[in-house]
């Protein structure tokens, strides 16, 4: 297989719901026999990119959902109030382009001032069973908080795994950004809670979207997958019927989280055969 026909797994954004869910999803794909293989590349945002650094990791799904299944104590955070989200909602007001909301919110979590400016790196040391980069192709997406670009940090960029997994959940307004080459980083999810259309060469893509939230046009999932060219194979899996009630409205609601890998690893197992459909094609474009 050429590097650019290789399988590509994107990894959403959600709040500590979308690592349960995405967990839950992956193990019940997994219960199927339908697993991210070694040459896959991954993607990860946000939430995804603490569930891209677990499976990177080598960690059993079977093991990852255990943890999940546990509950998930050092998951700490609490959900943005509504005066937050108007905020949030007012920065990306009359956006021309993902860079000038991304600059418009970054301004807002270079203000945000934290009670304890460690613990954003901490719950991500909780949330990792390995610290270190492994051999995937694992690409995290964050974005400068200044200039509003976004970056995809490899193990090639000499950045810690910790390091870029705590900025891709920096999230504007409850955490600080975080700084290293010198720039201060934030959520990736402030390009896009997906970040599709960042799926490299033109092997099948499999996206675990927990958020469909969109910043502006650029960030909507329809938008995004037209980017990746109409001939090449790809599967959006969003949170089903029963994953959506186990979840509730509440993102950042950890006490869910134990039903929800639940619900999420039967919705894993009913999707398996679409999934396993799509890794299986080659594509065309």
């Amino acid at each position: 297989m050429t590097d650019d026909a290789r399988p590509v797994w994107v990894l959403g954004g959600g709040g500590v719901t979308g690592i349960a869910w995405e967990v839950g999803v992956l193990a019940g794909l997994a219960d199927e026999g339908v697993t991210v293989t070694a040459e896959a590349v991954i993607i990860g945002t946000s939430s995804g990119a603490v569930v891209g650094a677990q499976i990177a990791s080598g960690t059993p799904l079977k093991q990852l959902y255990e943890r999940q299944r546990g509950g998930v104590a050092h998951e700490t955070a609490a959900a943005l109030g509504f005066l937050d989200l108007l905020r949030l909602a007012r920065a990306q007001l009359f956006a021309r382009s993902p860079e000038q909301a991304a600059r418009r919110l970054g301004r807002l979590a270079l203000a945000t001032r934290t009670p304890d400016p460690s613990r954003q790196r901490r719950t991500a040391e909780a949330r990792l069973p390995d610290h270190t980069w492994k051999d995937a192709d694992l690409r995290i997406v964050v974005v400068d908080a200044e200039s509003g670009s976004s970056r995809v940090i490899t193990r090639h960029d000499g950045v810690s795994l910790v390091d870029a997994v705590a900025a891709s959940c920096a999230m504007p307004l409850s955490t600080a950004p975080v700084t290293f080459d010198g720039r201060s980083y934030m959520d990736g999810g402030m390009r896009s809670t997906l970040n599709l259309d960042l799926a490299p060469g033109t092997g099948p893509v499999v996206a675990l979207a927990p958020s469909t939230a969109a910043i502006g046009p650029w960030a909507r999932i329809a938008k995004q997958r037209v980017a990746l060219g109409r001939d090449r194979r790809v599967e959006v899996l969003l949170r089903d019927a029963a994953s959506k009630r186990a979840q509730g409205t509440n993102v950042m609601d950890s006490s869910v989280v134990p039903a929800l890998v639940a619900a999420a690893r039967d919705q894993g197992r009913r999707e398996a055969s679409r999934v396993a459909a799509a890794l299986s094609t080659t594509s065309h474009s």
